[in-house]
């Protein structure tokens, strides 16, 4: 039997509402529905970890907006799991999958016939001083900003191996073309489209008039290290997980070997929802 995952918004109650629908659609058509413990309950289904959950569901529903939806996306790991989200915040511009069409789009999914876009994503990795790694995945972006400090930062990337740049401002943004639409974009990044094979670096309020964002390919290996040892800097990814780097740590973003898989409208184009959704280039 399929199953399918659920993952619910924490919180929200109109996510648990979205859900009981889908439960009933589910029993209906023979696919087994599934979602964390803390929900299982009320929505009467079993309940999996969401690593259990990603490791055996057929297709995952994400019932919330984008920030849970990036979230489902990094912890699919190496699964090319279908991500369909349905958004119940306020932008939704990765969630894109209205609720009264998800149960069709589902069906869809399920049968292999959904129109997938997979997405590159980024891998940061941490090397501290004393040569342990951390890695990290990211959908969006993998942002390097100033800790408490309430003032600029030196900080010295190189790219495969060359200087790039000495970035003296409140820190850099490294996003992917799907993260473009996100803190790149209040960045004053450029927007690109998501099949794009790139890497987008735009630094936070420079303190330099002509330092300006830069689009890089995503075969390139970015190193980036502090400039200065009186600072402390924060590895933060997709705008949801942080981790504190000192000045003696080296930070390393490339491309993941990672793909999210997601569910996207096949009559919507990319242009369209900057349109629609950003009110970009409306007269």
């Amino acid at each position: 039997m399929a199953i399918v995952g659920l993952v619910l918004k924490r919180e929200a109650p109109e996510a648990l509402e979205a859900a009981r629908p889908i439960v009933a659609w589910c029993s209906a058509n023979g696919v087994e529905a599934a979602t964390e413990p803390e929900t299982a309950d009320l929505l009467g289904i079993p309940g999996m970890t969401k690593s259990m959950m990603f490791d055996k569901a057929e297709a995952i529903v994400v019932l919330g907006g984008d920030g849970t939806l990036l979230a489902t996306a990094r912890l699919c790991g190496p699964r090319k799991i279908p991500i369909l989200g349905v958004n119940l915040g306020t932008l939704g511009f990765l969630a894109e999958t209205p609720l009264e069409e998800l149960t069709q789009v589902l069906a869809l999914a399920l049968e292999g016939r959904a129109h997938v876009e997979e997405r590159r994503m980024l891998q940061a990795t941490v090397v501290r001083a004393s040569g342990e790694t951390t890695e990290h995945q990211a959908l969006n972006d993998a942002v390097l900003s100033r800790g408490a400090m309430g003032r600029t930062i030196d900080l010295e990337a190189r790219i495969d191996g060359e200087f790039l740049a000495l970035f003296n401002a409140d820190g850099l943004i490294v996003g992917t073309p799907t993260g473009s639409t996100a803190y790149n974009l209040s960045a004053g990044g450029p927007l690109i489209h998501p099949t794009v094979r790139v890497m987008i670096l735009s630094p936070i309020c420079p303190h330099a008039l002509n330092m300006r964002p830069i689009v890089v390919h995503d075969s390139s290996t970015l190193e980036l290290r502090l400039g200065s040892s009186r600072e402390e800097l924060l590895l933060t990814l997709d705008g949801q997980e942080t981790v504190s780097v000192s000045s003696e740590d080296t930070i390393r973003i490339s491309c993941s070997s990672f793909e999210a898989c997601l569910v996207t409208a096949a009559d919507i184009s990319f242009y369209e929802l900057l349109r629609k959704k950003l009110g970009w280039a409306r007269p």
